[in-house]
């Protein structure tokens, strides 16, 4: 029982990730256009690639054999006789119990082979497509059978179709990419199918996931910028903080990269906002930059706002430190909406400090209307500001 438990938990990590992937629908697409993004991430992650038989990052290389992969995860599988499947399969179908439920289902899982896929597809056809077991098993099954079950995913009545895809992406990430390829145009730019294949790729090769979206989409694609959160998330955890920085401000300019850096700088910021701050300094100015100063100010006003109000007060004028205000103004704003109005009125930008006022001052003006009432009349606030923050007290 413990080994099946042991193998429940490390499917449910599975599960977690299909549930993303069917809760996006996969409607989120995204690229941009780079020559090299990937070829300057730095000596250790060309290394490891290419020792994996990828070659250079980013380099379309012949693939591997996909049943040789397929073969290895087969290794050591548990073998079940038909009866034993079926047995798993009632006990799935019938159980009041959920724990038994979940290890049933392990087990089932850890006997899946390419052969015996479709026979364990029997056993769990009761349970609704979009619940996280269903995603699962597509998932696995995709991983141990490649193109064939794609294939099969293509004309299936139910919705196996993304979940095999990554699935099939996780287990030989460039044979996908080749697939991707020859594609017909209609086909390459279907949000569903490129989320599914970055999802994948992103478990096994982030670098050729993050090539796949650069190749697929431009570099101001919407979709590409969400996805790029994707891979970065899969190197953050494998790979040191530095390192994916380096990866992400590598990245070509535009909302690719803008997001890659963001979400790096919140991953420093938990860590060490100070460092997040200086690396995010040393980058061009960029949305990218002033997304991941707010995100930073706003981790470290939670960590310790004396120390983020005091680098604060050291930087010079500047969208970055426009940025930085907005974000340590509102994570304050929670406890503090005075001290937080008093910090949004050092943004140098017009537009953005007008906002900024509006929205902590309604906030003031719902907490506390007479302190409120007395600073919004001395504010210098246009009038239509004014009255904006006065509507929050009448509805009291």
């Amino acid at each position: 029982m413990k080994n099946a438990l042991y193998i429940h938990i490390i499917w449910a990590v599975v599960a977690g990730i299909a549930f993303v992937v069917g809760a996006k629908n996969f409607t989120g697409a995204a690229s941009t256009d780079s020559e090299d993004a990937d070829s300057r991430v730095g000596a250790r992650y060309s290394e490891r690639y290419q020792r994996a038989g990828h070659g250079a990052p980013g380099a379309r290389a012949t693939s591997r054999n996909h049943s040789a992969a397929g073969a290895g995860r087969q290794a050591g599988k548990t073998k079940l006789s038909d009866a034993g499947i079926r047995s798993l399969g009632q006990l799935l179908k019938t159980s009041n119990d959920p724990i038994e439920r979940q290890i049933a289902f392990a087990k089932l899982l850890e006997s899946m082979t390419a052969e015996n896929a479709m026979f364990l597809r029997e056993q769990i056809a009761h349970l609704p497509d979009d619940s996280d077991e269903w995603r699962e098993f597509n998932y696995a099954w995709g991983a141990l059978a490649g193109e064939s079950a794609v294939t099969f995913g293509e004309t299936s009545e139910k919705r196996d179709h993304a979940a095999l895809l990554s699935g099939w992406a996780s287990a030989d990430p460039q044979a996908v990419a080749q697939w991707f390829d020859q594609l017909p145009d209609d086909r390459k730019n279907s949000n569903r199918l490129k989320w599914a294949a970055v999802y994948g790729m992103s478990h096994n090769d982030p670098i050729l996931a993050t090539n796949f979206i650069l190749d697929q989409s431009g570099t101001n694609d919407r979709d590409a910028a969400k996805m790029i959160n994707v891979v970065a998330a899969s190197f953050l955890r494998s790979s040191s903080t530095e390192d994916v920085a380096r990866w992400s401000e590598n990245l070509p300019e535009g909302r690719v990269r803008d997001a890659a850096v963001s979400r790096v700088a919140r991953e420093f910021a938990d860590e060490d906002p100070a460092k997040a701050v200086a690396w995010l300094t040393t980058l061009p100015q960029s949305d990218g930059q002033n997304q991941g100063m707010d995100s930073v100010f706003s981790r470290w006003a939670r960590q310790d706002a004396e120390a983020a109000a005091s680098q604060l007060n050291e930087m010079a004028e500047s969208p970055m430190r426009d940025s930085a205000v907005k974000g340590f103004s509102d994570r304050l704003v929670r406890q503090d909406p005075a001290a937080a109005i008093q910090w949004a009125s050092t943004i140098s930008d017009t537009t953005r400090r007008t906002k900024a006022l509006v929205d902590y001052g309604r906030r003031f003006m719902r907490n506390d209307p007479d302190s409120a009432a007395s600073w919004l009349a001395d504010s210098g606030l246009d009038e239509a500001s004014q009255k904006r923050i006065q509507s929050a007290r009448k509805r009291q």
